[in-house]
């Protein structure tokens, strides 16, 4: 069986438990939110035969439909106490660092400081991210836009200016 590369297995069950515990949603409502979120768009072959699994084994249950010929699903207690141990034992955290080592030293092919500080700012908004869900979150959710904002612009301006010296 052949995945793409870079999407880690485990990824896709995580990611439908998760969207399923915001929400009662279809297979296809998944594929698009999980495109919308990621950039990455499951296939049918993908997701249908995951929501049959989780079906069976006690995870997720189908839901009275609202529209004809629309089957939407939702998680059960089994589900969300399996949603939880994925979070607890952080394990795609795991899968993304090794993806992420993977991307940005051999495919950006950056030195390793460059690859140190690049490292720093993933994880610093990897542990400011659960502050982000809290309540009342506007101000701080603000603070780290404008830092990213920032940090961005500069980046751009850095670009430009080196563009410029090679032209």
């Amino acid at each position: 069986m052949r995945r793409s590369v870079g999407i880690p297995r485990g990824f896709l069950r995580y990611g439908v438990l998760k969207l399923l515990s915001l929400r009662p949603m279809s297979g296809s409502e998944l594929m698009e939110s999980i495109e919308k979120r990621t950039g990455w768009r499951p296939s049918p072959g993908s997701i249908y035969p995951l929501l049959a699994r989780l079906r069976e084994d006690g995870f997720i249950e189908e839901v009275e439909p609202e529209e004809r010929d629309l089957r939407r699903f939702v998680l059960t207690k089994k589900g969300e106490e399996l949603l939880k141990e994925y979070e607890r034992r952080k394990v795609l955290m795991r899968k993304f660092h090794s993806i992420r080592r993977m991307w940005l030293k051999i495919l950006m092919g950056m030195n390793e400081d460059l690859y140190r500080s690049s490292v720093r700012l993933f994880e610093s908004i990897e542990r400011i991210t659960p502050y982000l869900r809290e309540e009342n979150a506007d101000e701080v959710s603000e603070k780290v836009c404008s830092i990213l904002a920032k940090a961005a612009e500069d980046l751009e301006r850095l670009r430009k200016s080196l563009e410029a010296n090679r032209g």
